[in-house]
């Protein structure tokens, strides 16, 4: 307390001057303004005063004047009485009134009986009477003024003069009529401000004249004013604060009273108006003395706060003093026992500071830590941390992640962040923090040892999947294809016909089952796209009973539709997977019904969107127990072994019906009851959509013109009935059992189309594709269809990218094969557009060779195998920011195995995409590059014999020779893209 009254008194001491100055101002400022009021004031008496003493002396000349020519006129009288000419008298008389311009007529009459003596001007009129009889009221004055009086030039006054008579003569009374706009003119040349008056009246109250001048208040009674109670009791004087009751505004007025005369002048100046100024300045004054006020008071917190701070920084400073030495302890006793390291240092990497926690981490003490601390950090993670020195303004934190050696031998895994700090000249720029993450480095590697796992788990299904794929429908092709042909045979005997019917329909289910497992496997891969377009439901109803309607009738099955007149006559959606739907459930409805109907029923859905459409499947089957609905649509899901015993069926339709609805928005479900039938329903939302444009050319099979087709396929049984098949549309077929053999012959003669297998012993069809597009000569732009079993969506994507026009999946139908011919083979107008451009090698083979000298030809080869899988793997679908992605992965090690040119294209590509510009020329031209470097590949691997591949799984043995094939120890073995059963391959026609 004793520290702090010091500034406690000056405060004080301010306040009171504060507060002593603030009314000093205050007052010296209401002083200044009452007096500049009294000065108003005084000057508005003063004004006034002055007017009404020019109004006196202007209405005391005009009175006089009158009284000149009144008198003069009276004179005349007597002297015209006594002979003297009238005309002389009048012309008399005018000159006077020139003078005089006011007067406007005379007249002189009998003071006895009114009676006219003599006239100027206007007659005698009985206004004349009424002045005689006011002069007789009032005997004492010799000089009157009548009441004012309208006239066709304006108002006017009536003044009369005694005047003395002979002994024995009558008394005369002269009269003139003054014109009032002579005065008004005079007043108004006054100016007494805005609302300023000048006023003359009679002295009982009488307005004669006034400005501002109102032709109604002339002859207004004032008796009874202030102003008129004021002028009876003294000449002159004034009025305060007189309130006008003609106009209401409140004046300080000047009077003075006419010697001679009844009548009082007065000067009024509004108040209000000429006060206005010093309200102005009071205003003006008030507002300055509170700034002022406010400046000092601002200034007297300011000065007390500066004094609370001073008091408050001594209190806290001797605080701070006893505290700087325990913070400094405790911050030290931090950095020294945390687990992690930190580093202080300059900008050359010279150590000032290193913790304790080195010796805990790493073992070494803080001193040999700073000694060297980049000599113990492993070799292939030092340029990141003498990177770190280099940290700019514009980054000022980075983290790294490097590993450094034990002491007592080892590595562990640091992750550490470097900031820049500020520091004063000289001293330490960067501070740096480590920490061990060897735990979540380990962790990390088992994460990513699991993610590759999960996806060779992956594809490993995938290549499974299109092996057994492979396997069922190659034999399958050559099942329904003869059995087909067998059925075109007319001479057939019908038992012959009845085992060809039941080999095609064996074949047939065999074919839906995988069908289906293919539907689930591309719907597992996202690879199903919808394709709505408009279409009749109608159309699409009678399409799919038709399909089923033999069936039925073959069991006796009464098969009814009811479609409700709601329907639109079009609606939006995909026509082929809402028949694949239909067509399941009605199947399905068919299959499990013994004796009774199957009905379908399609009618807006009252429950569902406004645009959705209710599909309902209804049976007399065998029904469903309520407690088995749930694995319905579940795959593989048959509720007994023994409806697979009676009915057959694999269990992935109503799986895939339910994927395929849920796809298209909408919903699917069942109601049965066992032995009771069953409905299954479905609702997808179809907005109506307008009539479809038909196409011009709508023809129906059309057989296509003779074609020249090179066949190219090993297995014979598939090669002979594909040829039977081509050639009994009358097509003339050169057959190759390989990829090699297919290039020979398409260099050596003309071609139409070529159909090429995929798998194949020795070349196979992928290769032998991207070397015929990669021929010099115009045979690189015959067309090219694959013909294969692999119709997985990676599959024939793989098919489109190698350079194939289009594909046919095995077991081929004949009008599909006649189509995709009709549709691909060359023609006059195809073989006239100019050739793709042939993709150049673009092989840098001095920087091949290089790397070869690195890294040895094993591991060499491993990163071509590397750069081939995601070739094939990648660059797939439309989505720019996987396509992106794609390219920046492929540009380092293109470039670096010196594929230069695909290198640079992935580039472009990746930019492409990230700018937003059209890639479709950039991916043909990529296409044919990969194809080129995919070449390159296998030419490089020659030296390596690959063994005969089926559908899969394919070894590639080193040359470890005997050794390697059984001589003991087992050779090099790697799976390539494929993983399929080789001993299929051995098999007579084993696909």
């Amino acid at each position: 307390m004793t520290q702090r009254s010091p500034y406690r008194f000056l405060a004080v001491r301010i306040w009171a001057g504060v507060l002593a100055t603030c009314a000093a101002l205050a007052g010296i400022t209401a002083w200044t303004d009452w007096r500049d009021y009294e000065r108003a004031v005084q000057d508005i008496r003063t004004a006034a005063a002055t007017a009404a003493q020019a109004l006196d002396q202007d209405a005391s000349r005009l009175l006089s004047a009158v009284d000149m020519v009144l008198s003069a006129a009276a004179a005349r009288v007597d002297m015209h009485a006594a002979g003297a000419s009238d005309a002389n008298t009048r012309a008399l008389l005018d000159g006077l009134m020139r003078r005089v311009p006011a007067v406007t007529d005379l007249r002189v009459l009998d003071g006895s009986t009114g009676a006219p003596l003599f006239v100027h001007g206007r007659q005698a009129t009985a206004e004349d009477a009424a002045l005689l009889a006011d002069m007789a009221a009032h005997p004492g004055e010799a000089f009157w003024v009548g009441a004012p009086l309208p006239s066709e030039t304006g108002w006017h006054v009536s003044v009369a003069r005694r005047i003395a008579a002979r002994t024995g003569d009558a008394p005369l009374v002269a009269v003139a009529d003054l014109a009032l706009a002579e005065l008004q003119r005079f007043y108004a040349s006054l100016d007494l401000g805005a609302q300023g008056a000048v006023t003359l009246i009679r002295t009982d109250g009488m307005l004669l004249v006034r400005d501002p001048y109102l032709p109604e208040q002339v002859g207004a009674a004032l008796a009874g004013g202030e102003l008129m109670r004021a002028a009876g009791k003294a000449r002159a004087g004034f009025v305060e604060s007189n309130t006008s009751p003609l106009d209401g505004v409140a004046r300080t007025i000047s009077f003075r009273r006419l010697p001679g005369a009844p009548l009082v002048v007065a000067a009024g100046i509004a108040r209000h108006e000429a006060l206005a100024p010093w309200r102005a300045g009071i205003r003006q004054d008030v507002v300055l003395v509170l700034a002022v006020s406010l400046v000092l008071v601002g200034l007297g917190f300011g000065l007390t706060r500066v004094l609370a701070r001073h008091a408050g920084l001594e209190a806290r400073a001797r605080e701070a003093a006893g505290r700087l030495a325990a913070e400094e302890a405790r911050y030290r006793l931090l950095a020294e026992n945390t687990s992690e390291l930190i580093v202080l240092a300059d900008g050359d990497g010279r150590c000032a500071y290193v913790s304790p926690a080195v010796e805990r981490l790493l073992g070494y003490g803080p001193e040999a830590f700073a000694a060297a601390p980049l000599r113990l950090v492993h070799p292939a993670d030092r340029p990141a941390l003498q990177a770190v020195r280099r940290l700019g303004p514009e980054v000022s934190q980075v983290t790294v992640v490097c590993r450094a050696r034990r002491r007592r031998g080892g590595l562990v895994w640091l992750e550490g962040v470097v900031r820049r700090v500020p520091a004063a000249p000289g001293g330490p720029t960067l501070l740096a923090t480590f920490r061990d993450v060897s735990e979540r480095q380990r962790q990390a590697r088992d994460l990513e040892e699991a993610r590759i796992a999960a996806e060779r788990a992956s594809q490993a299904k995938t290549d499974f999947l299109a092996a057994m794929s492979h396997e069922i429908r190659t034999p399958l092709n050559g099942v329904l294809g003869y059995a087909d042909l067998l059925l075109d045979d007319a001479g057939l005997a019908a038992h012959q016909r009845r085992y060809a019917e039941r080999i095609g329909s064996a074949g047939a289910a065999l074919l839906t089952v995988v069908d289906d497992i293919l539907d689930v496997s591309r719907i597992e891969a996202g690879a199903i796209d919808l394709a709505p377009a408009p279409f009749s439901p109608e159309g699409l109803v009678d399409n799919a009973v038709s399909i089923v309607r033999g069936m039925a009738e073959r069991k006796g099955l009464a098969l009814e539709v009811s479609l409700d007149p709601r329907l639109p006559a079009f609606a939006t959606g995909d026509a082929d997977r809402l028949r694949q739907i239909l067509l399941n459930l009605l199947n399905n409805a068919v299959k499990f019904t013994r004796a009774g109907r199957v009905s379908l029923r399609v009618f807006p859905d009252p429950d569902g969107p406004p645009d959705a459409l209710r599909f309902c499947v209804e049976d007399t089957g065998i029904g469903i127990d309520p407690a088995h609905h749930g694995r319905l649509f579940q795959r593989f899901g048959q509720l007994d072994p023994s409806i697979r015993r009676e009915f057959g069926g694999s269990g992935l339709g109503l799986a895939i019906c339910r994927s395929l609805v849920l796809m298209m928005g909408g919903e699917i479900g069942v109601e049965s009851q066992l032995g009771e039938g069953a409905r299954f329903w479905f609702s997808l939302p179809l907005p109506p959509a307008e009539a479809p444009v038909p196409a011009r050319d709508a023809p129906g099979r059309v057989p296509a013109p003779p074609a020249r087709v090179l066949l190219v396929e090993d297995v014979a049984i598939n090669r002979d009935l594909a040829r039977l098949v081509l050639e009994a549309e009358g097509h003339a077929v050169d057959v190759a059992e390989d990829g090699a053999g297919a290039v020979r012959m398409v260099q050596a003669r003309a071609y139409d189309l070529v159909l090429m297998d995929v798998q194949m012993p020795g070349m196979d069809g992928i290769t032998a594709t991207e070397i015929i597009r990669a021929l010099p000569g115009p045979e690189r732009a015959v067309p090219i269809v694959a013909m294969t079993a692999n119709v997985l969506p990676a599959q024939v994507e793989a098919f489109r990218v190698a350079g194939m026009d289009g594909h046919v999946g095995k077991p081929f139908k004949r009008h599909e094969l006649a189509a995709a011919i009709a549709a691909h083979r060359a023609t006059d107008a195809a073989a006239a557009r100019p050739a793709a451009p042939v993709p150049e090698a673009a092989h840098d083979r001095e920087a091949f060779a290089s790397l070869a000298g690195l890294l040895g030809p094993e591991r060499l080869a491993a990163m071509l195998d590397r750069l081939a899988d995601d070739l094939r793997r990648r660059f797939r679908g439309d989505d720019r920011g996987a396509l992106a992605r794609d390219a920046h992965a492929v540009v380092a090690a293109a470039g670096l195995l010196g594929f230069t040119a695909l290198s640079e294209l992935c580039r472009n590509l990746e930019e492409a995409c990230e700018a937003g510009r059209d890639v479709t020329a950039l991916r043909a031209d990529l296409g044919r590059r990969r194809g080129a470097a995919l070449t390159h590949r296998r030419r490089r691997s020659g030296g390596r014999r690959r063994l005969p591949s089926g559908a899969g799984l394919s070894m590639t043995l080193s040359k470890a020779g005997p050794r390697a094939r059984g001589t003991g120890r087992p050779g090099i073995i790697r799976r390539s893209r494929s993983a399929g059963l080789d001993a299929a391959r051995r098999r007579p026609g084993g696909r």
